[in-house]
């Protein structure tokens, strides 16, 4: 008899107690199953008829600009990136006599370069606008945790034609944490998405309707999608990229956007710093550090970027 009982109360048990675990692992559970949605149906992409946003706007500068030959914004400035404390805005320096603009003209699907065309010029720069991730300098939580949001908002405002510069940062506060919200309905939560979560964001937020996820791509691959049109969303080990703007070791997992390159380096929008506009990183800096999510084993992660490419 006493047999029995134990028989029946383990056949009770053991289903309550992997039910229990199911329970509380169901977030990764649903970001698994996310995950293997999004690569079966990941959508190819097509290239497009004409850049969005390359009409001069009076008193702003077109969307294909020249490169200083000075880094603006390389001094150390005032924040940190996903983490909080800012450090003190130093004065502005002058800046440094500004080389012949690039004049492009708008491209089409035949225009498009790619890595090993002779087309792809030795400079180039695209006039995405620039925030921080913290807008009105409040690193709180959520903040620190905005720069896959903020990068993903450059874009969608360099496709819409925003002018050149710096977001208004209550507008761009405002925006940023209806992205936020807006993926905490899509995953249950907001923080350190991966390369695909980002990647559907985007198409679920904002209605593109081909967004890539590119895997170990080449300086040539993204030289290549920048004198196309497309700002590059670089997702990074935040530590490696030994920007001293950041407090600390600086963030464990960072997005940023690659808008224009020079002979050696990549020229980005940086939302984890205030002054991150044009903010320039050497070429061997930004291949190293690319790395996906991973779980939080981000120096594991793959080295991924994600490029959207706007509806024709």
């Amino acid at each position: 008899m006493r047999r029995i009982f134990i028989f029946f109360l383990a056949l009770f048990l053991v289903p309550l107690f992997l039910l229990a675990i199911l329970w509380w692992q169901k977030d990764t559970i649903t970001v698994f199953l996310s995950d293997v949605q999004r690569t079966a149906a990941a959508p190819t992409p097509q290239s497009f008829s004409e850049v969005v946003g390359n009409e001069v706007v009076e008193g702003v500068e077109p969307s294909f600009i020249g490169l200083q030959e000075g880094v603006e914004g390389n001094e150390v400035v005032e924040s940190n990136s996903d983490l909080g404390n800012e450090l003190t805005e130093p004065s502005s320096s002058t800046k440094e006599d500004e080389p012949p603009v690039v004049e492009e003209e708008n491209l089409s699907s035949s225009d498009t370069p790619s890595p090993s065309s002779s087309s792809i010029p030795s400079e180039f720069n695209l006039a995405v606008p620039f925030t921080s991730q913290a807008p009105l300098a409040n690193w709180d939580a959520i903040h620190e945790d905005a720069c896959e949001e903020a990068s993903i908002y450059m874009v969608n405002a360099f496709y819409e034609g925003w002018p050149a510069g710096k977001i208004d940062p209550n507008t761009a506060d405002v925006d940023l944490l209806k992205i936020v919200e807006f993926e905490r309905a899509l995953f249950g939560f907001f923080e350190s998405t991966t390369a695909i979560q980002t990647a559907l964001l985007v198409e679920q937020m904002y209605g593109y309707e081909h967004v890539e996820v590119i895997e170990n791509p080449t300086v040539d691959d993204l030289k290549a999608q920048i004198t196309a049109g497309h700002p590059v969303i670089a997702l990074v080990a935040g530590r490696l990229l030994g920007n001293p703007n950041f407090t600390g070791e600086g963030p464990l997992y960072h997005a940023l956007v690659l808008k224009g390159y020079t002979e050696t380096t990549f020229v980005t929008n940086d939302p984890g710093t205030r002054l991150g506009a044009e903010y320039q990183y050497d070429f061997d800096v930004i291949m190293n550090a690319l790395h996906d999510w991973n779980g939080g084993d981000v120096m594991n992660g793959a080295k991924v970027v994600v490029v959207i490419y706007p509806n024709k």
